[in-house]
């Protein structure tokens, strides 16, 4: 792992924290008398259950980081910072895992020390994609991008995440989705969970 000694790209991303009901409010109609309040719809996810919002706290703590230098010798635009590592609880007093990280960056602007990343956050209930611009490279403050996706629980998430970097190789997080689907029972994995091979056909059988 080459998280010392050369300056990196840090991302700004992939966890689980209390949840919070949402509401949009309707844009009252033409005819509406001023004045009057205006309706308020509660969101709902595909299957007709009211969509949820969540905040996510977790640290990243990497287990790779390598910057590739592309191009011309030393910094320079398309060099790129590949890492990836475990998401780990912040809740109580030790901290457990509960998912991993991963993703690239790409610097892009030579005279802010910036670059475009992209990145995946793997939790149980589904996947969180991330992108969006990081600047002050080596050491950047405190930086939001956005939530772009994701699958299962998350598969309508939108929102935006939170970094903070602790040291060069912990990142605090704090994920800030909107339309989470409700927890269907059976549909979770433990994202590090292999699949079990199928026991092969015997003849007769």
């Amino acid at each position: 792992m080459n998280i010392a000694g050369r300056p990196f790209i840090f991302l700004a991303v992939a966890v689980l924290g209390c949840s919070a009901g949402l509401a949009l409010i309707g844009p009252a109609s033409a005819d509406v008398a001023p004045r009057k309040a205006a309706s308020t719809v509660a969101p709902h996810t595909d299957d007709g259950s009211p969509a949820k919002g969540r905040t996510i706290r977790v640290e990243a703590q990497l287990q790779v980081g390598e910057e590739i230098d592309l191009g011309a010798t030393g910094r320079s635009v398309g060099d790129q910072f590949v890492f990836s590592g475990k998401l780990m609880s912040t809740e109580g007093t030790e901290g457990h895992s509960i998912g991993r990280i991963g993703g690239f960056c790409v610097i892009d602007d030579l005279e802010r020390n910036a670059g475009q990343c992209v990145s995946t956050a793997v939790l149980a209930g589904g996947q969180i994609t991330i992108q969006g611009e990081q600047a002050g490279i080596p050491a950047p403050s405190p930086v939001v991008n956005a939530i772009t996706g994701g699958t299962g629980e998350f598969r309508n998430a939108r929102g935006q995440v939170v970094q903070r970097v602790l040291t060069p190789a912990t990142w605090r997080l704090t994920f800030e989705v909107s339309d989470v689907q409700s927890h269907q029972m059976g549909d979770a994995r433990d994202p590090f969970e292999a699949p079990m091979p199928m026991p092969p056909s015997l003849p007769g059988k």
